[in-house]
């Protein structure tokens, strides 16, 4: 298995920019996104790359019967994220890298990833993806959101690429551009059970 980093510290202005600007993010950034995604109210739902909880707390608004685990490898974002999201029982929080964290396979009914993919070494994104794969039920879906361009961003060829060689089916996906985001890709993959690759 590749080593993976398994830590990363944002600066104390940037959480602290982040906290202030989180209810503009909320409304103008994740609010309707988060709306699109087909949540069910008793899913367990795996946020990697949580960050400071802002769109981990409009999910956990959806799965008031349901589940939701944040996952990511700052302690300074998890910290922050647990304060956020103190309200909601249903939330619980890890720090680390998903590939280390020994979950259950098949734990999860879907994986949000948003904005963190196209920051993983392209060498490390086959076996996150792998690991995501494991994690899921059969039938369990992944919701990703990821910027494009050139200079910082992974293609959408590519993220379609490497969730379908690890045995994804896309059902939808959109390029547009996002108001302050800039260009960005979102997709859903399902993960293909066994009988659907078995009758092809």
């Amino acid at each position: 298995m590749t080593q993976l980093t398994t830590t990363f510290e944002p600066s104390t202005i940037n959480v602290y920019m982040q906290q202030a600007l989180r209810p503009i993010s909320r409304r103008y950034l994740y609010g309707a996104y988060v709306d699109t995604l087909p949540v069910k109210p008793e899913d367990k739902i795996l946020e990697f790359g949580s960050g400071i909880g802002v769109m981990a707390e409009l999910l956990a608004r959806k799965l008031y019967r349901g589940q939701l685990t944040c996952v990511d490898i700052s302690k300074r974002y998890i910290s922050r994220a647990k304060r956020n999201l103190r309200d909601y029982p249903n939330t619980s929080f890890v720090k680390g890298q998903l590939v280390n964290l020994n979950f259950p396979n098949g734990e999860f009914d879907a994986i949000n990833l948003h904005y963190v993919l196209h920051d993983v070494p392209e060498e490390n994104r086959e076996e996150l993806i792998a690991e995501m794969h494991e994690l899921l039920r059969p039938g369990g879906k992944i919701f990703l959101r990821e910027p494009v361009k050139e200079s910082h961003g992974i293609p959408a060829s590519e993220t379609d690429r490497l969730f379908e060689m690890a045995g994804f089916i896309k059902t939808n996906g959109q390029e547009r551009k996002m108001r302050f985001m800039g260009d960005a890709y979102s997709a859903c993959f399902i993960k293909a059970s066994n009988i659907r690759f078995f009758f092809g």
